[in-house]
């Protein structure tokens, strides 16, 4: 059982009571889990998406409307199988716990799914998108109110293979699952019309030199380039495709490369980086824009990131559960009540399908300009003004 599995590594937990003095007075207390990267290479995403989780939870608090104080235990994972399966068997060993949600990486999280069903815990996952985390085996236990990789790769396929007409690609990831998943899933598109990549190249999760991959691409004539990786590759790939010479291509990707990060390279670097995120533009609906306006009233650290509002919209999913399951919410009651639940968050309505999947599936296109991400429809490259490399 994953309850005598002992691992020789340090997991930074921290236990967060979101509640007004009043509140804090309460003796009943329900807790509920939430893991995701806070530190290393993909903190700003993770600490982004903790909190925005806690703000909702912060927020449910201060409403009145729970008769008990709802406690979140969160779990730095660190990007890291091992830290996460020690940080997800301490959530699980709280008997008060009646809920998790997590996620950013789906290694951390495919390694951590075997920990809450033993548990018989249920895990909302709020980022993590490799196809295979929510599937019939997993049932009832495991949801995903994020899309999967295959969805995600979809609308990014339209737009650069049918109607940007790109047809010379060089196809680049890193050998995680997060990784494997996209490379996979873009070249799946690339078959479906008959697309055959110039060149195609996986490396470690942690290369921060790509140098050679560089010279492979500009060696292979290649026009676009696929970055299915985290920020930590796309960025440096970005980067050294700039210095080398070979910023004349279309460079396009995934989700994970859609962070506060990435622009640290520099605006001429990051110019023209073409990504899918997930959900819809927060700006264009009041619900969107009244998440912003109060996550931005908080002055984290960290600003809104592609899978800060899937992080929210989990916490509500939650809240709602919780709200169905009367005084004294149990795991057992709340496996059900968030398979069954429909949610109206920021993104639209939220159900689940018969694996845990989320039915309310969206994405859009964003490019950096001028140094910072804009909705690829509100752009001067949309217009016309500005031009994407490789024409």
């Amino acid at each position: 059982m994953w309850s005598k599995f002992k691992l020789g590594c340090a997991v930074l937990v921290l236990s967060f009571l979101l509640a007004d003095a009043a509140d804090a007075a309460k003796e009943n207390v329900v807790k509920v889990g939430f893991l995701g990267p806070i530190t290393g290479s993909n903190a700003a995403e993770g600490s982004a998406a903790r909190n925005a989780f806690l703000l909702a939870i912060e927020e449910a608090n201060k409403s009145g409307k729970y008769p008990y104080t709802i406690e979140v235990i969160v779990v730095d994972d660190q990007s890291s199988e091992n830290v996460a399966v020690a940080g997800a068997q301490q959530i699980v060993s709280d008997p008060t716990v009646a809920a998790a949600s997590g996620f950013w990486n789906s290694g951390p999280a495919a390694a951590c799914i075997p920990v809450f069903k033993d548990a018989e815990i249920p895990l909302l996952i709020w980022g993590a998108i490799r196809e295979t985390l929510t599937n019939a085996e997993n049932m009832p236990y495991i949801t995903r109110s994020a899309p999967t990789d295959k969805q995600e790769n979809i609308p990014l396929a339209a737009a650069v293979l049918d109607k940007m007409g790109y047809k010379d690609w060089f196809v680049v990831s890193d050998i995680g699952s997060y990784g494997n998943g996209n490379f996979n899933a873009f070249k799946a598109e690339l078959a479906a019309r008959s697309i055959v990549p110039l060149g195609e190249e996986q490396v470690p999760e942690d290369t921060t030199d790509l140098s050679a991959v560089v010279q492979k691409i500009k060696a292979s004539g290649a026009k676009a380039v696929y970055c299915g990786s985290t920020v930590a590759i796309g960025s440096q790939l970005k980067r050294q495709l700039f210095e080398a010479g070979a910023g004349n291509v279309l460079f396009c990707g995934i989700s994970g490369m859609k962070t506060s990060d990435f622009l640290k390279i520099g605006a001429e670097a990051a110019e023209g980086a073409l990504v899918v995120s997930p959900g819809v533009i927060l700006e264009d609906t009041e619900a969107g824009r009244a998440f912003v306006s109060r996550y931005n009233a908080k002055k984290y650290a960290e600003p809104i990131g592609a899978f800060t509002p899937y992080a929210y919209e989990a916490a509500l999913i939650l809240l709602n559960a919780l709200d169905s399951c009367g005084e004294a919410p149990t795991a057992a009651a709340m496996t059900e009540a968030v398979l069954r639940s429909k949610t109206e968050g920021i993104m639209g309505t939220t159900t689940f399908n018969e694996i845990g999947q989320t039915q309310n599936v969206a994405a859009y296109l964003n490019v950096v300009q001028d140094g910072a991400w804009v909705p690829l429809e509100k752009s001067e490259y949309q217009s016309g003004q500005r031009k994407f490399g490789g024409r």
